[in-house]
């Protein structure tokens, strides 16, 4: 699935060499949480690893484009552990994900910089899980088996998010900020003990560069 929509991205490029063309790379943190139904006392999960990944953007309209990624991402959730004789015990979970989203793209041209709106679909393979708790004062975090009854290996949702770019002759630069809905269950709720709802919720801040083919005006 994931080569398939990377040769539609590509040759999507390859088709429009009279627009603006950007490809390059970006990283930044995600903040996470998981809803759960029925409702756990979950706390957000805060830049647990260093997300990056690739950026693909093509604009043939002055204010409308379409951009796409292919990102690594860490998302989760953290967890009182209800057990008295352990105090403030904090559970956590980090998944790692391959993530595909592809967006919609409006942008103004502001004085000095360029804003930009995203809104669209994205979808994520979950590639790997750990889990701990600080008993001991520092997480000690081990590798969860995946089990394919109970673990759904791929979310989707949808992603919005607003941020500043501005060009120059070597490149692009920009900062974004993005809030990220899931629609699929993190836990299979038909698995015995699994709840009825676990749908991510997520927020991130990102940078990159990228670099621009076709006319661009770029500052000195």
């Amino acid at each position: 699935m994931f080569k398939r929509s990377i040769f539609i991205v590509l040759a999507i490029l390859g088709l429009t060499g009279y627009g603006q063309t950007y490809v390059g790379v970006k990283g930044g943190y995600t903040m996470s949480d998981i809803n759960f139904v029925p409702v756990q006392n979950t706390r957000m999960l805060f830049a647990d690893g260093f997300d990056y990944g690739l950026v693909f953007k093509y604009f043939n309209l002055k204010y409308v484009g379409f951009q796409a990624e292919l990102y690594r991402v860490n998302r989760g959730y953290r967890k009182p552990v209800d057990i008295a004789e352990l105090g403030d015990t904090i559970y956590k979970r980090v998944n790692s994900y391959i993530e595909l989203p592809i967006f919609i793209q409006f942008r103004l041209n502001l004085r000095l910089f360029t804003l930009h709106l995203n809104a669209g679909p994205y979808v994520a393979l979950l590639t790997g899980s750990r889990e701990g708790d600080n008993s001991t004062g520092e997480y000690q975090m081990t590798k969860i088996s995946l089990n394919i009854l109970r673990d759904n290996r791929v979310d989707y949702g949808l992603l919005g998010g607003i941020g500043l770019s501005r060009d120059f002759k070597w490149g692009t630069l920009f900062a974004e900020g993005r809030i990220g809905y899931g629609y699929g269950d993190l836990q299979k709720h038909t698995y015995e003990g699994m709840p009825k709802q676990s749908k991510a919720i997520f927020q991130s801040f990102n940078i990159g560069y990228l670099y621009h083919f076709g006319a661009v005006k770029a500052e000195e």
